[in-house]
């Protein structure tokens, strides 16, 4: 018995004729007829009584046509759930910080959308922190995080490109005519940071207090926007990427003397497993952000 077997079954059931049960299925009278013939077969039983005036179900075809029903209904609805599963699947939420969702996330959508056009790339901006427990707990599918080391074993990763920090201050202020800057000439500035939870106030703070420096932060946000606004009117400095704000104009960016690339990697949870669109997004990180050897 197949669901085909039981779907042609059922509509000739409807019109009580093969003629215009096949015209329906769009199949032939006679390939109609032979499964019909075939279940018959199967089961031992007649399901239809052959009159003049057309077929008419039997007793035992009455009990088959409410089973196939039954049966035909939940396979519909089989179908359906296996069709939400698969765009379920297409779908990958990646966290991204709010730095990083302007320097990688608009490359990485471009090409991801370029080789997937079928699947949904969804970013959720949190900072690194947030963004690595949300992985954790499922969550998040993957996650763009910034670090300067080694990742526990609860994480799977690729690595993706190095970016510089960078002080940046409105070219009012002093520090400006500078070259470059040192972390301690930083403490007693007005000090504007990304939010808390992410991982380049987590370094600097954590450097700060190794070298026994008391920042003087003023604000902690995650809106670009607003830290741009404080720089160019000289109410703080900062501490970003390398061209998150646009040096020239009213503001200067520096480098900082002694402060190490910062690291940027895709991570996911080690310990579930990979949906094949965030599969397909690893392998594209792989191949569009594989660094070359170092030469030797």
């Amino acid at each position: 018995m197949k669901l085909t077997q039981l779907q042609y079954f059922k509509t000739v059931c409807e019109y009580n004729n093969i003629t215009r049960a096949a015209g329906k299925l769009h199949v032939s009278q006679p390939s109609l007829s032979h499964a019909i013939k075939e279940l018959e077969e199967e089961f031992g039983i007649p399901l239809f009584y052959r009159l003049s005036k057309g077929l008419t179900l039997t007793k035992e075809g009455e009990i088959l046509l409410e089973e196939a029903t039954k049966l035909l209904n939940q396979a519909d609805l089989l179908v359906s759930r296996m069709n939400v599963i698969r765009k379920e699947s297409q779908n990958v939420k990646l966290g991204v910080p709010p730095m990083l969702a302007s320097l990688i996330f608009p490359g990485l959508l471009h090409a991801y959308r370029s080789n997937f056009p079928d699947a949904r790339l969804q970013m959720i901006e949190n900072g690194t922190l947030t963004n690595k427990t949300m992985v954790l707990d499922g969550t998040l599918d993957a996650a763009i995080i910034s670090c300067d080391g080694s990742l526990p074993a609860a994480f799977h990763y690729t690595d993706l490109i190095p970016f510089s920090i960078y002080f940046y201050v409105s070219v009012q202020n002093p520090a400006a005519s500078r070259a470059s800057i040192d972390m301690k000439d930083t403490a007693g500035l007005p000090l504007v940071l990304l939010a808390e939870d992410s991982f380049l106030t987590s370094f600097l703070m954590q450097y700060y207090k190794t070298h026994n420096l008391t920042p003087n932060v003023i604000l902690y946000t995650n809106q670009i926007a607003t830290i741009r606004q404080l720089v160019e009117n000289n109410t703080a400095v900062t501490f970003l990427f390398e061209n998150i704000l646009e040096s020239g104009g009213n503001i200067s960016m520096l480098p900082v003397r002694n402060l190490p690339a910062i690291q940027t990697k895709l991570v996911w949870n080690a310990s579930r497993k990979v949906s094949s669109a965030t599969q397909n997004l690893i392998r594209l990180s792989k191949a569009h952000y594989q660094q070359p050897p170092s030469p030797k």
